[in-house]
């Protein structure tokens, strides 16, 4: 393998980067409502596609530090440490409003940046394994180029897609969605209130206020069995379900529960 000029280096690493980083941002943001189809998930792509931007700028920037030297061992250790760098700054700023906040958080991720930085090794080391499987691709002409950068460009498609297939919400909150799907359906085709699920009843008039259109959001919280007096906090999953007409109410689903607890808030 050549060794590549040191702009072109750095402009690999940075092309790497800032593809992976778009690829991990859209397939996080829209892998639940890929393995879940069928199901009315609430997908908000504006927010899905400045996530994707935001992922691929900083890939960006982390390809470039990973491919800014010659060594490629000094390149992944200050592509991980400039990631760690980033993380730390990022909570830093998202809680530079709140004072007392903001110096427990200074407390917190100070310690966390060298955890931080071990974590992102392996992602800077396939980024400059990327990089210099580029420069050995760039090295021949003709069809065996093809065929090398073609082989670089799929590793990155799966890489990306890999990476961003572990955003998907847990079994528990799959299930949760799945059923109370399939309740609000069975809601939706009753024929009067007396036959609407049980959970459903306990919307105030569930029939007349709900249109055939809903979507649905879940995710795992700590809370209290509302069903039981006195219930200590126990892990369940909110789905939260909003109709087109802008009827909203949420559904808990827990191991503890009989069936879902549903409540207007």
């Amino acid at each position: 393998m050549m060794n590549m000029p040191d702009r072109s280096r750095r402009i690999a690493g940075a092309g790497l980067g800032l593809a992976l980083g778009l690829l991990y941002g859209l397939v996080s943001g829209y892998i639940n409502s890929i393995v879940m189809a069928g199901v009315p998930l609430r997908v908000d792509t504006p927010a899905i596609l400045a996530d994707a931007i935001f992922a691929g700028l900083g890939a960006l920037a982390a390809g470039y530090i990973t491919a800014w030297p010659q060594s490629s061992l000094k390149g992944i250790l200050g592509g991980a440490g400039a990631i760690a760098l980033f993380g730390v700054v990022r909570s830093l700023i998202n809680q530079a409003g709140e004072a007392e906040s903001f110096f427990r958080t200074v407390l917190v991720l100070i310690p966390s940046f060298l955890p931080s930085a071990a974590f992102s090794l392996p992602i800077t080391a396939l980024l400059r394994l990327g990089v210099n499987w580029h420069g050995d691709a760039m090295s021949y002409t003709g069809r065996p180029r093809l065929l090398r950068l073609g082989r670089l460009g799929l590793g990155v498609l799966v890489l990306g897609v890999f990476a961003g297939s572990f955003a998907q919400m847990t079994p528990d909150e799959q299930a949760a969605v799945r059923q109370v799907n399939a309740m609000l359906k069975n809601g939706l085709a009753a024929s009067s209130d007396a036959a609407l699920p049980s959970p459903l009843q306990a919307i105030g008039n569930f029939r007349a206020r709900a249109s055939q259109h809903y979507t649905l959001a879940g995710h795992s919280q700590t809370d209290v069995d509302f069903t039981i007096a006195g219930s200590s906090a126990v892990q369940m999953v909110a789905v939260d379900v909003l109709f087109d007409n802008g009827f909203h109410f949420t559904c808990r689903v827990g191991h503890s529960l009989a069936q879902p607890f549903c409540k207007e808030e």
